[in-house]
């Protein structure tokens, strides 16, 4: 008997069965209206609302709407950011309650339109697409407009590949926020301005405050500072700013340290130790930076002149003292970093720490570096050796946690109101270049993990761990390893005879089969 037997068996029975269906089919499209359902099987469930932008969207108290500009008959890589985006806000508006909605309209469309997208400060980009074995040039709109009661904020562009959940989260908590934290920029000792480092300001304006911070010998460090980033002062501080900044930490105030150990002139190819003042906190806080340089195989490439014959020829050679640090710390700060390029970067004495303290080594070098000290010969055309590289995975970047004793607690010169400090934490980077674009012509633009890395620490100092994971939730990239010179030589002619020997010993294995095959065919015939 079927398992449908007496389904629609008469008027009455069909009736009622064809009512529980469809209210079935309701309730489920109910359902289907209040939630989100998606099997995400990625690495890092790039298409799944971390907790963090759930409860932004369900913080949401009055409406956020969203215009998406958007080209019709993109490549497919944008074409599938567009819909990853799309998406996205199909979640985002589930979990608001109906306090966001969107709209996606294509500029292409009409004058009018692509005007109402140049006006909202949406600007065309130039993409190459391929037509019929030719590829041509098309102008095409991926941006989007978030409004917010009278405040809007304006995304030019959305591109394959990027933290799209970052993008929409962040920008609906910045519409929304009303007050945001105060991060302090040291300033009066050679850092650089908030112009050479725009890359690092422009992202920390969206969510912070960023002010400059002077006189603290005589004010001391504002107290209404979240964080207070030092980043590499060129001269030293005098003893009334390094105990501002001591008591500052004391009263659990939180601080990033990127600092140049190492002075350096390629002009010159030398180099020699820069003193600010402010090794005098880290050894008495027990996370010393010191006067080394890391280099390591690992590393990025440089232009550089080389004479042949009567011509000056440019070639790329890797320069080990531009490393590429890949090894980070399972760490919220760290969590999604890929590669951050670091330039003439310092170790970290890790060996001082008190056990009291907390503490994390964020990054480190390969396992294939080394450090000069002392003498330092920053040619990049000399010549390496194996022992110049005999040293493994060093801390350049670390994080101390806990109530950390004052750099002036035995020191009877000096007076200081807090010997012993409230629980806080400092992040320690051994280089204090690498976040720095530079102005005018020398402006350079910088890796987005170099970017992230301070901002995730500021993130992470501020108490605003939710976000920082989503930064780094983009499509990962799978740099090749790099192999030993006799590995690579293996490998190489693995690949040309290896599949010359399979198919030999295949065309040996079938032929002794047929002969094995003949011979007891001929003995079948003998015997017959």
């Amino acid at each position: 008997m079927s398992w449908f037997a007496g389904f629609l068996g008469n008027k009455r029975e069909a009736v009622l069965q064809l009512a529980l269906i469809a209210g079935i089919l309701v309730n489920l499209n109910v359902l289907a209206t209040r939630g989100v359902w998606r099997f995400d099987l990625t690495e890092n469930r790039r298409y799944t609302l971390s907790e963090a932008s759930r409860a932004i969207a369900r913080g949401l108290e009055d409406p956020v709407t969203v215009t998406a500009y958007f080209s019709d008959g993109l490549p497919p890589e944008f074409a599938q950011a567009e819909q990853q985006f799309r998406n996205l806000l199909d979640e985002f508006r589930a979990y608001a309650g109906g306090n966001l909605e969107y709209a996606f309209v294509n500029p292409n469309e009409s004058d009018e339109t692509e005007l109402a997208a140049q006006q909202a400060g949406i600007r065309p980009v130039m993409l190459d697409v391929r037509e019929r074995d030719r590829i041509t040039q098309r102008r095409a709109y991926l941006g989007a407009v978030f409004q917010y009661g009278e405040e809007r904020e304006v995304v030019p562009l959305i591109e394959p590949g990027a933290a799209l959940e970052y993008t929409i989260a962040s920008t609906v908590k910045q519409l929304t926020q009303e007050t945001k934290p105060q991060v302090g920029l040291l300033q009066g000792h050679g850092e650089p301005s908030q112009q050479a480092m725009l890359q690092l300001v422009e992202e920390l304006r969206k969510r912070y405050t960023v002010t400059n911070v002077t006189g603290i010998d005589t004010a001391g460090v504002p107290p209404e500072t979240e964080v207070l980033l030092v980043v590499a002062p060129e001269e030293a501080l005098s003893q009334d700013e390094l105990v501002a900044i001591d008591q500052y930490l004391m009263r659990g105030g939180r601080a990033v340290f990127a600092l140049n150990r190492v002075q350096t002139n390629l002009r010159f190819g030398t180099a020699r130790p820069l003193d600010t003042g402010l090794e005098t906190l880290l050894e008495g806080y027990g996370l010393p930076l010191t006067a080394d340089l890391v280099r390591d195989q690992n590393a990025s490439p440089v232009q550089v002149s080389q004479q042949q014959g009567m011509f000056n020829v440019i070639n790329q050679i890797r320069y080990p003292y531009i490393p590429q640090i890949v090894d980070f710390a399972d760490h919220p700060i760290t969590g999604g970093l890929e590669t951050v390029a670091m330039e003439f970067v310092s170790s970290l004495d890790t060996s001082r720490v008190d056990s009291t303290l907390t503490l994390t080594v964020l990054a480190r070098s390969s396992d294939r570096a080394g450090r000069a000290r002392g003498m330092f010969n920053l040619d990049p055309l000399q010549e390496w050796s194996a022992a110049d590289f005999g040293e493994a995975h060093l801390p350049v970047a670390a994080l101390l946690e806990g109530p950390l004793p004052s750099a002036f607690a035995e020191v009877d010169t000096v007076a200081v109101e807090r010997t012993a400090g409230q629980p806080t934490a400092l992040v320690v980077i051994g280089d204090g270049d690498f976040v720095v674009n530079g102005q005018g012509q020398q402006a350079q633009l910088l890796p987005e993990d170099n970017v992230s890395l301070v901002l995730n620490s500021v993130d992470y100092l501020a108490d605003d761990t939710g976000l920082i994971a989503l930064r780094t939730k983009g499509v990962t990239n799978r740099p090749l390893a790099l192999l030993e010179d006799g590995t690579r030589t293996l490998l190489k002619y693995l690949n040309v005879f290896l599949p010359i020997v399979l198919v030999v010993g295949y065309g040996a294995v079938r032929y002794r089969r047929r002969q094995a095959r003949r011979r007891r065919w001929q003995q079948m015939e003998v015997y017959a």
